[in-house]
This record gives structure tokens, sequence and C-alpha cells, in this order.
């Protein structure tokens, strides 16, 4: 299925109650977390400069936790899920790609906007995942990267657009509904686990 990099209606209307002179562009908002033993994790909990979170950089671009930032709106038209290694020459194994379609099988997730949590989204890990989704044994690991692609689809359509007006607190969850496969967690920060709002941006002038 085509991302929404691929796919941009040819007419995009503005984003309501903001005014002109501003920039519109094609833009992602995402936050995670490090794969650990914890069942329940926060989402967009952390900026991305914060120094007390590893890998605060690469699992969220919030300028600031639990917020949009107050110069910008944001029109949400998919959503997203990433399990990965950290490090760009990370080999992964089949047993850990395993581990992570277990992990994303179990994971249901929640995102929610303003103060009172307003609920605007709950998914399971499976809507991701294919009709049968299996990793084939490989004895050798040649045949990991086959093998090792997850579902068929990366992104969920939504329906109706959801804006996201400036300055908003964003939230949610992933609750893994089984117990972390100790794959993903014998080394700590190892994998991260990252939900994306994709869509349009509007930023003032």
């Amino acid at each position: 299925m085509s991302s929404i990099y691929e796919s941009i209606p040819q007419s995009v209307g503005p984003i309501d109650s903001f005014g002109a002179g501003g920039q519109m562009y094609i833009s992602d908002i995402w936050g995670g977390f490090n794969i650990s033993a914890e069942q329940t994790n926060p989402l967009f909990a952390f900026s991305e400069n914060d120094g007390n979170v590893v890998n605060a950089g690469v699992l969220t671009n919030l300028t600031e936790a639990r917020k949009i930032g107050s110069t910008m709106e944001f029109k949400a038209m998919q959503l997203g899920i990433r399990i990965f290694k950290h490090g760009g020459a990370a080999v992964v194994s089949p047993a850990e790609v395993q581990a992570m379609k277990a992990l994303l099988q179990s994971a249901k997730i929640t995102i929610t906007l303003g103060s009172n949590e307003t609920k605007i989204a709950e998914f399971s890990g499976l809507h991701l995942m294919a009709t049968i989704d299996a990793m084939a044994a490989d004895a050798t690991n040649t045949c990991a990267s086959q093998n090792g692609a997850i579902g068929n689809t990366s992104w969920i359509n939504l329906k109706i657009p959801v804006p996201v007006q400036a300055n908003v607190n964003i939230g949610g969850t992933v609750k893994f509904n089984a117990t972390v496969p100790s794959a993903l967690t014998s080394t700590a920060n190892s994998f991260g686990f990252v939900v994306i709002l994709a869509g349009m941006k509007v930023v003032k002038s």
C-alpha cells in the first residue's frame, strides 16, 4: 500500500482556523519508547532533546513533552507503527524478528488529545499484520531480511482526517497484552517502538 507521501490528494484545503501567511507541508509527528519488560508504555512522554532518555531524538520529534508546538497545526491522515533495532549497522537475528512480530500482535495502541485526554485513536497491532504472519525457520541467518517483513501494509488510513490544534496536549499508551519477548530486552535500550501520525502541517510565518 502506498504511503501518504505517494498518495496526497491533488487538492488539499487549508487547516481550519489557521489564517493566511503560514506554510503548509507534508509532515509526521511521532512518539515512542525503548522496548523494555514494561507492558504499559506512555506515548509522547518526552521531547527529542531529553537528555534523560536514551535515543530520545530517534523516538520522538516533539520539541516539548506531551505537547504540540505553539506555532503549528496538524491534520493527521494516517497512523503507523515502527519496531526497530537502534543503530544503522545493527544486525537483526531471525529470533529477534519473530519477537518483534509477537510484540506487534499483542499491542493495543491509544492516542489522546487535550488535557482531558480525549481518545482519538484505538487500534491493535494486528491491524498492520498479514492474514498469516509468521517467519520461516532459518538455520543459517541468511534469509532473515526476506523472512523478516512484518505485515502487508505499514499504514492505517484514517477515513476522517484528525485535526490537531496548536499547543494542544498529546498523549496515549501502548499496552502489550503478552509478556515482552526477552530477545528484545536482554540488552537495555536496543529496540524502539514508535507510533507515527502522518499528514499535513501548517506553521505560522
